[in-house]
């Protein structure tokens, strides 16, 4: 039998812990866990799933070994005996998978925000005030949070410091395989070892060597507590990305003398968790590129001679395959990918990875959800976060389904209306599938958002019971010929243009006519609206070399942008010479080109303009409202046609439930 990617699926030793391969999930926060900080029967199912599908190792996201240490609502924890049956269940259902469990344990620091841990001293290596989200571009609105931390006192280092090993001891009574420590996402190990939070001048700070001793405390007091055969893993970071922090010739030292201190194991990752100005580093989006970390990670596994686990936007498994056959790393890890699609191990390994259901870097689930509901799912898997609940049933009794709309809801509909057993036939206007979803992936390095188009209509095409019709408008005749007995609208929305004066001028277009590939005459463009599209599609015109205004009447640009992408693409129109003109409300657009605007209450011309285009949001379309009292059978709206338009995540996942309902 064809092996297929060889070296991903070679086993591997780590301490005493035989892997079956060279695959491991990384360690994420998902906010799933009780209110109470122990492990729910949801997010053990979640872990399960993945290590069903096939993961070598399962690394649960950050265990806080204190209470004063803890990072967020919904996390895990093991600072206190109570939580150790949570994870001698998870243990048990990661091994049943046939998987290995490593629990990943941190300590928040100044992270640990008073809001969660309920106590109101911030503890740091070196103190002081920290203001973590302080902007330097016009039109951020992020400029809000500041952190007032205490300088640790020598006891509370070694309380620090034994509650590590406390925590650690109880994994291993749990049945974990092995553990992590989180020197990493800026958290307390982070802060001793970087000179960008450690500014003490004793014995924990004068130098390298000295910022080093706390964390090389914690291994030893680890080892102590669990044994010489245990394996312990230590997450760090390649590069900070920011001034004033690690880079790869310092992190380099900190492997070896982690090595040299007992770790079994180094996962390196990057960037640090109170700087948003790295976040795109230390959660990489699409537009970062694939593994834009693995030279730093190639470079420090030069150093050691324990393994190397490489981390960071690895999406497939050529890619995977590759950074091990080059020795950049000895097994890689994968957090939102086996999010997007939890058997991506076992598909790589039978030799299907063009099924594989690849995460495109959008955050919009992940981290969106996670940071306004409280807990994580993913745009491109409507089953994360509630594998209890979101399993596909067959259908009891076949129905005929019409979906009306091509874009990512009524593909989603379809597909998963097909897979239960019905009879779909998917129409779209078009001459081609994906609706607006195709603008999405225009803007520069944003091609991979292409993939939630792709990966349905390939599995679709894999089905027998799904027709799909392009250059096909619906009319009532076509539904009373097919008379479905559920019909599913999924006509998504259209621009909304303002009612200003001029707006009807022949220099005006819409953003969405721009992405569609509309030629755009002059060079000086106005773009009117800082949203997320405005946003994206000023960058698109100053990348073609267009000199652009973007005009938006809020006080800040890209408020609906996720935010490691809101600073990405803000850093990406400063660096273009992008103007951003905020509170600025359009009165007139002339004949000739000129902007009207009122600034501060005074009514101002803000140029002449080549071309206008007009960003200034959408409205729900559903042509088929007027005759839903005459369609046969049930009809369902979905996605931006119902009610009001959201994001691609919430349209999705709005298909994915009521196809499962039909």
């Amino acid at each position: 039998m064809q092996q297929h990617f060889p070296h991903l699926f070679q086993p591997l030793t780590i301490g005493s812990m035989e892997l079956k391969n060279r695959i491991a999930l990384a360690p994420m926060g998902t906010g799933l866990s009780n209110k109470d900080d122990t492990l729910s029967s949801r997010l053990i199912e979640f872990y399960a799933r993945i290590a069903k599908g096939g993961t070598g190792l399962v690394t649960t996201g950050v265990a806080a070994v204190s209470k004063n240490g803890t990072v967020g609502v919904g996390m895990n924890s093991l600072y206190d005996d109570s939580h150790v049956p949570g994870f001698r269940k998870l243990a048990d259902a990661v091994h049943a998978a046939g998987a290995k469990l490593s629990v990943h344990l941190m300590h928040g620091g100044l992270e640990a925000y008073p809001f969660f841990t309920k106590k109101k001293r911030l503890v740091s290596p070196s103190g002081g005030i920290f203001e973590p989200n302080k902007m330097r571009f016009k039109g951020m609105d992020m400029d809000k949070t500041t952190m007032i931390s205490n300088a640790m006192t020598h006891k509370e280092i070694e309380t620090a410091g034994n509650e590590f090993a406390a925590a650690a001891l109880r994994a291993k009574q749990a049945g974990a395989d092995a553990v992590e420590l989180n020197g990493a996402q800026g958290f307390l190990l982070q802060q001793f070892y970087s000179p960008y939070f450690n500014k003490r001048t004793d014995e924990y700070g004068k130098d390298s060597e000295a910022r080093m001793r706390f964390p090389m405390e914690v291994v030893t007091k680890v080892r102590a507590a669990v044994g010489r055969a245990f394996p312990i893993i230590f997450r760090m970071v390649a590069t900070e990305g920011d001034g004033g922090g690690i880079d790869v010739s310092d992190a380099t030292e900190i492997a070896r003398d982690l090595e040299n201190g007992g770790v079994n194991c180094l996962h390196i990752t990057a960037g640090r968790g109170i700087s948003p100005m790295v976040w795109s580093l230390m959660m990489p989006i699409a537009e970062e590129g694939h593994t834009p970390i693995i030279d730093h990670i190639a470079t420090i596994k030069k150093a050691v001679t324990i393994p190397v686990i490489g981390v960071q936007r690895i999406v497939d498994p050529q890619s995977a395959e590759e950074i091990l056959t080059n020795g950049k790393a000895d097994m890689v890890a994968l957090g939102r990918g086996l999010i997007a699609d939890p058997d991506w191990a076992n598909k790589a390994r039978m030799g299907k990875a063009e099924d594989i259901r690849k995460c495109i870097g959008c955050l919009q689930g992940c981290i969106g959800t996670q940071m306004t509901a409280g807990y994580a799912n993913c745009l491109q898997n409507p089953e994360a976060g509630r594998e209890d609940d979101m399993h596909l049933i067959q259908a009891e009794i076949p129905k005929t389904v019409l979906v009306i709309g091509g874009g990512p809801a009524g593909l989603e509909a379809a597909l998963v209306a097909g897979q239960r057993g019905h009879k779909v036939t998917l129409c779209e206007k078009e001459n081609r599938l994906g609706g607006q979803w195709n603008l999405a992936s225009v803007p520069p390095g944003k091609e991979d958002f292409s993939w939630i188009v792709d990966w349905r209509v390939s599995q679709i095409d894999q089905l027998d019971n799904v027709t799909v019709q392009t250059d096909c408008e619906v009319a009532s005749e076509f539904i009373e010929r097919l008379s479905p007995d559920v019909t599913v609208v999924a006509t998504g929305s259209v621009p909304v243009i303002p009612d200003i004066p001029g707006v009807q001028n022949d220099r005006v277009v819409t953003a969405h006519s721009v992405l569609n590939g509309e030629a755009i005459q002059g060079q000086n463009i106005a773009v009117i609206g800082g949203g997320a599209t405005g946003c994206e599609t000023a960058h698109y015109l100053a990348d073609k070399g267009k000199k652009v205004t973007v005009v938006e009447a809020l006080s800040a640009i890209a408020t609906d942008e996720m935010p490691a992408r809101k600073v990405w693409l803000i850093q990406r129109l400063t660096q273009k010479g992008v103007t951003v003109e905020t509170n600025t409300e359009v009165d007139e657009i002339t004949a000739t080109g000129e902007l009207f605007v009122t600034q501060g209450g005074r009514r101002t011309n803000l140029g002449t303009f080549d071309a206008i285009v007009m960003a200034t949001g959408v409205r729900s379309h559903d042509p088929l409202g007027a005759m839903n009292g005459n369609v046969p059978g049930k009809t369902y709206v979905v996605g931006d046609a119902y009610v009001m338009p959201t994001n691609g995540l919430d349209a999705l996942h709005h298909a994915s439930e009521i196809a499962r309902m039909i």
